[in-house]
């Protein structure tokens, strides 16, 4: 397949309901490799065309295959997850409209308040920080994006959200031991990979953001950057009353070493609880 960011570039520059077109993530840096996926936002005045996969199927030399719309994780806007002939892809739709109000308070300086605002360019300023390039609308976003990469820090964990963070940890290990208990193994183990392991993933980049240590939220690349670290933060165990068992006191230990290393005594296993 030819370059899939030519293909998008082309096929938004005469559609005037995309106000701008970003690539970012690996193929927006230096070192990405043919299995590399690509990453785009859309910003856009009709983020519903994206609903589905009618404007999609046009794209010249680039075969459709899957197309998965969804919600990020992150920020909670829409996403599109596609598969093409020879290419995956990922597009954040980004409504014009927010991002227009956005930018006029950036241009104020309201950007730089702890607030509703700040909180929701964080999301943007760690997407794209690694590396972006605009494909189209960078006379109108370009400025903007510069701005909110410089001015606005990534996402953190104050140490009251923390230790609440603790507290959900012990609760969510109490509540697998019980499933372990009951023989309900399946949901033992969806409560460990999704809620133990997440819990570490999130407090391990924390800890590394206050170390100066480069980290990522979510991903390869935050695997990548904390390269043979990132095998204690797995988590790996079959449906086996067992091994989920030993698996879960592993991911405790490491919590409670996270914790402590983050909040130290402010927060303490409560006793009693195994």
């Amino acid at each position: 397949m030819q370059d899939l960011g030519k293909i998008l570039a082309d096929w938004a520059a005469p559609v005037a309901s995309v106000r701008g077109l970003t690539l970012f993530g690996s193929r927006a840096r230096a070192g990405a490799d043919s299995a590399s996926d690509w990453d785009f936002q859309v910003i856009t005045s009709r983020p519903a065309m994206f609903g589905d996969s009618q404007w999609a199927r046009s794209l010249p030399g680039a075969a459709l295959r899957l197309y998965a719309p969804r919600m990020t994780r992150f920020g909670g806007v829409p996403k599109v997850n596609m598969i093409l002939e020879g290419a995956e892809a990922d597009l954040v739709i980004i409504p014009a409209g927010p991002l227009r109000v956005a930018k006029l308070l950036v241009a104020l300086g309201l950007h730089r308040r702890e607030g509703p605002l700040r909180r929701r360019l964080r999301e943007l300023a760690v997407a794209v920080r690694p590396g972006w390039r605009f494909l189209k609308g960078e006379r109108e976003w370009g400025r903007f994006y510069s701005r909110v990469v410089a001015e606005v820090d990534d996402p953190r964990l104050a140490d009251a959200e923390i230790r609440r963070l603790g507290d959900t940890f012990v609760y969510d290990y109490l509540w697998m031991q019980r499933k372990l208990a009951r023989g309900e193994l399946v949901a033992a183990q969806r409560t460990l990979q999704r809620e133990l392991a997440e819990a570490n993933l999130r407090l391990v980049h924390e800890l590394r953001l206050r170390r100066a240590e480069p980290s990522f939220p979510e991903g390869r690349r935050a695997e990548q950057l904390m390269g043979a670290e990132a095998g204690r933060y797995a988590v790996g165990a079959r449906c086996d009353g067992g091994e989920l068992a030993a698996e879960a006191a592993r991911c405790r230990e490491v919590f409670r070493g996270l914790m402590e290393s983050l909040v130290g005594h402010s927060w303490q296993w409560p006793a009693g609880v195994s």
